[in-house]
């Protein structure tokens, strides 16, 4: 009996001895297991990941749009097929090293035909009215969209860009005398756009970037003819150079 006591006191020495060994070592570690993820930080400090910072884009847009049909002038509008400039820029939040959101913004003045609509509902014009039937004429383009942009890297890389928001037209101007058309004085359109580019990144805070996109938008349907589409389709070229703030 008393050999196995003396056994029985030493094996739980031993395992005292282990356990505040181990708990010595837990104790020593100096980074908490969870800040070993990426971007979550420590427990308990209230310590917030490092921000991935904004960006700030400034450049210029080659714009197609087709034919649009508005019922509140009773013209169609004819853009044709050569691009309208537009001035373009945006404001975007890194969420990550690949991914940014936030707003984009154009404005452009462009020449356009117009045409009478028939069947729309407006009243026929009194002899001597401003563009009664067909004129040359200019008008205002702007857009407002939400933008997610995903994809960069060092050199050349790829990236794709999605668009949501609207596209604005504005004071329709006979193109010679500068006198206004009859009609809705600003047009909202719903529109979104889908686009692919290419980047090249010539420091790590600024980038040049070329990309093509596809759009549509939806105008409005007020007096309208029957089976007359209110969509119209757009196609741009944008450039502009990044810079990150």
């Amino acid at each position: 009996m008393s050999l196995v006591s003396t056994l029985h006191s030493r094996l739980s020495r031993t395992s005292r001895g282990a356990w505040l060994l181990a708990g010595m070592s837990l104790a020593a570690i100096p980074v908490p297991l969870a800040a070993q993820i990426r971007g979550r930080p420590p427990m308990g400090n209230g310590a917030r990941g490092p921000s991935q910072g904004w960006w700030f884009s400034g450049g210029a847009a080659g714009l197609v749009i087709n034919d649009i049909s508005d019922g509140a002038s009773g013209k169609r509008l004819r853009f044709g097929s050569d691009p309208l400039w537009q001035l373009r820029g945006t404001l975007e939040k890194a969420l990550d090293p690949a991914t940014t959101f936030g707003l984009s913004v154009g404005y452009g003045a462009a020449d356009v035909a117009t045409s009478r609509l028939v069947g729309t509902g407006v009243v026929d014009p009194l002899p001597g009215a401003i563009c009664p039937d067909a004129c040359q004429a200019q008008i205002e383009t702007g857009s407002l969209m939400a933008q997610f942009r995903s994809g960069g890297g060092d050199g050349f890389h790829t990236f794709f860009e999605g668009q949501g928001g609207v596209n604005a037209f504005r004071n329709l101007r006979t193109k010679d005398t500068r006198q206004p058309i009859p009609g809705k004085e600003l047009q909202l359109d719903l529109a979104g756009s889908l686009g692919f580019g290419f980047g090249y990144t010539l420091s790590p805070g600024l980038v040049i970037s070329l990309v093509q996109d596809f759009g549509m938008g939806w105008h409005a349907k007020d007096n309208l003819p029957e089976g007359t589409s209110r969509t119209y389709r757009t196609r741009a070229t944008r450039a502009s150079l990044r810079f990150k703030l």
